[in-house]
């Protein structure tokens, strides 16, 4: 009877582990929303290039941050992920006569050389005035994808940024010489002092992250 017993409870332990696995793998596959997407995340400035500053926060630290973040979440929706720079580096070889031109060349150059879906170009910014502050969405000039992506993640952005700017077209290298869609967004002012501690910040960050891939899962449902 006890050998029974102890058979029967080992039986109910199996089961019950094999429910526990079907249900995490199940939730698992609904989860990838975004399985076979390829996208590179591209993490401006990095090395001696610190982009914005503003006391002790370098925009290159934060952007990466940032896009770490993004690509987390993105691999957990089953996107594919390249990331432009994973460390603070730049992308200019030792002797390069210009760091700027040779980084941005080669950035776009990942961009191109990768069979990908879209690029997302992270950023921060600053202004002279303290008073600006919110975050700001850069598509190519006339890429009508471009502008739809925009819109969504601006959607998402909405509940982060208690000021989402107008999105617009934007004059900038990564975006003209790139073949792929793909957007530039600035995600706040680190010249405002409030938006400069909340970019600090590892839950304001995720926020961010999250917002991106949201805009992200619904720009590609539309396109179904």
């Amino acid at each position: 009877m006890k050998q029974k017993w102890k058979y029967g409870c080992i039986a109910l332990v199996m089961i019950a582990a094999m429910l526990i696995m079907t249900e995490a793998g199940g939730k698992k596959i609904q989860d990838a929303t975004l399985s076979g997407v390829m996208i590179v995340i591209d993490s401006g400035h990095g090395g001696k290039d610190n982009g914005a500053m503003a006391n002790e926060a370098n925009e290159d630290e934060i952007n990466l941050l940032i896009a770490k973040k993004v690509r987390k979440a993105l691999r957990e929706k089953g996107a594919g992920v390249v990331m432009t720079r994973t460390g603070d580096y730049d992308l200019a070889s030792e002797n390069a006569t210009s760091r700027k031109k040779e980084d941005m060349r080669k950035r776009v150059e990942m961009i191109n050389q990768n069979r990908i879906d879209l690029f997302i170009s992270i950023h921060l910014n600053a202004y002279p005035s303290a008073d600006v502050h919110g975050v700001q969405i850069f598509y190519q000039k006339g890429n009508t994808d471009g502008e739809l992506l925009a819109s969504y993640i601006a959607e998402a952005m909405d509940s982060v940024s208690d000021h989402v700017m107008h999105n617009k077209a934007g004059d900038y290298y990564i975006l003209n010489e790139t073949r792929s869609t793909g957007l530039l967004i600035e995600c706040g002012f680190l010249s405002n002092p409030q938006e400069q501690k909340l970019l600090q910040e590892e839950d304001y960050q995720l926020e961010l992250a999250q917002a991106i891939v949201s805009g992200i899962e619904a720009y590609f449902v539309a396109l179904q």
